[in-house]
């Protein structure tokens, strides 16, 4: 048996051989590449990452910063380039960010429904199927795992996938580095998608203030000068989807888009930006709340989520680090399900400075898990932004998706203040070499 335990730093891994399956070799992608995938590549002389690189145009593989490191690494490259005429191929090597580019319509005839991509056309086709996403309203014990299956774990997940949201930033900041990946995109409009999730924290402190979106929607059925109810109702995504409040004022948020009917589906618009540590790739912003009724409703799903954990079979619990369930809205569309295996786990960032972080932010944690007051909260959060802290980083082969960014991952558990919770963990990028997602979780003392 294969495995490993933190137990003592409070994380349950347990990734043991019955537990994994071999990962499947997939057809390398051919054809010209003509959708938003963009791929950040290390240069090859210096060493320095970016979604800007540009490549050998004789191989095709080594990447490079600019004209000047490309002269300088020439010497010892040439003895290893060989000429690559498929220059149509998907370029190997570098990490994935997934973020959909919805097409450049005129707003005001936008049918998001008809406009994403076609799947069949789908750049990722060569690493994944599309078959294996599982409509949310069509989820039952019977997709689980023989290792997991059981009726307590599909519940849980159900109960999980109701707090899945799908983001839509509708402007690409001018703000942005010239490495970033959405550089080419800056100062469009180009609508571009994402996944996230909600986390409702102290009911109690819910506000009726004045509604501060200019152009909002609900004018129409509530008034031109209506209310929201303002609380801590956090959405969390990738750090790379949202990068600066410009980009903050454009985003809107779509609650229970469950099915093509669309039925049920409540959008919000995004109010203000948290920052979180760039290496995590995980940010939170807050959303209006137009109904009060919708309060009501965040808040049963979050109590019903938490009950669901905690009924989750002891010997159920440890098996379940074994795997990497991802809810999402690939390409922008109804929410689905993927499941997959943790294929390993590794630690990054480890030193003595990082792991006295992580004593600081542990007891940050804490507090606030005992106080559970949003101003803790915060406390806790700046922490995260600031400190440099170890990590562990989760390699898993689900299948996911352009739309994918910042989709929520049940994986494993682990203990604060005595307490097993699930953790907050979102699919952050996809790695073209080794045909495996990853996300970074803190490594907590």
């Amino acid at each position: 048996m294969a495995s490993i335990q933190h137990n003592n730093n409070n994380v349950l891994f347990d990734i043991t051989s019955s537990c994994r399956n071999t990962l499947h070799k997939k057809p390398d992608i051919k054809g010209k590449v003509e959708k938003f995938l963009p791929v950040e590549h290390d240069c090859s002389f210096c060493g320095k990452s970016s979604y800007n690189t540009k490549s050998c145009t004789r191989c095709w593989l080594a990447k490079y910063c600019d004209k000047m490191c490309q002269l300088n690494h020439w010497k010892e490259h040439k003895k290893e380039c060989k000429e690559d005429k498929s220059r149509g191929n998907f370029y190997k090597g570098g990490r994935i960010s997934e973020m959909d580019l919805v097409p450049d319509y005129p707003e005001a005839s936008i049918n998001e429904d008809a406009i994403f991509l076609d799947l069949d056309k789908c750049p990722k086709n060569g690493y994944n199927d599309h078959a294996d996403f599982i409509p949310v309203r069509e989820f039952s014990v019977e997709k689980l795992p023989i290792e997991i299956r059981h009726p307590r774990v599909a519940k849980y997940i159900l109960a999980e996938s109701k707090t899945a949201v799908r983001v839509l930033v509708k402007w690409t900041s001018k703000n942005r580095p010239n490495e970033d990946a959405c550089a080419r995109l800056r100062g469009t409009r180009s609508t571009r998608t994402a996944s996230g999730k909600y986390v409702f924290d102290n009911p109690r402190d819910i506000q009726a203030v004045d509604c501060p979106i200019p152009h909002c929607h609900r004018k129409a059925d509530l008034g031109e000068h209506h209310k929201i109810y303002q609380g801590d109702v956090k959405v969390f995504t990738n750090k790379h989807v949202i990068y600066d409040e410009d980009e903050l004022n454009k985003t809107v948020v779509d609650f229970f888009y469950d099915s093509s009917d669309r039925v049920g589906v409540i959008r919000e618009y995004a109010t203000k930006l948290f920052y979180t540590k760039p290496s995590s790739d995980k940010t939170f912003l807050k959303v209006t709340l137009h109904d009060e009724s919708l309060v009501h409703i965040l808040q049963q799903i979050d109590t019903d989520k938490c009950r669901c954990f905690h009924q989750l079979p002891k010997e159920i619990l440890p098996r379940m680090s074994a795997f990497a369930i991802v809810i999402s809205h690939p390409h922008g569309l109804p929410k689905k399900v993927s499941i997959g295996r943790v294929i390993r786990v590794t630690e990054e960032n480890m030193s003595e400075v990082t792991l006295a972080n992580a004593k600081v932010a542990g007891d940050l944690e804490r507090k606030w898990f005992g106080s559970r007051t949003e101003e803790d909260y915060i406390n806790y959060m700046a922490a995260l932004g600031k400190l440099d802290l170890p990590v562990y980083k989760i390699w898993y082969d689900t299948p996911t998706c352009q739309g994918s960014s910042g989709a929520s991952v049940l994986f494993g558990a682990r203990q604060c203040s005595g307490t097993w919770g699930p953790y907050m963990a979102f699919h952050s990028a996809y790695d073209i070499d080794s045909k495996l997602n990853y996300f970074k979780i803190v490594r907590f003392i």
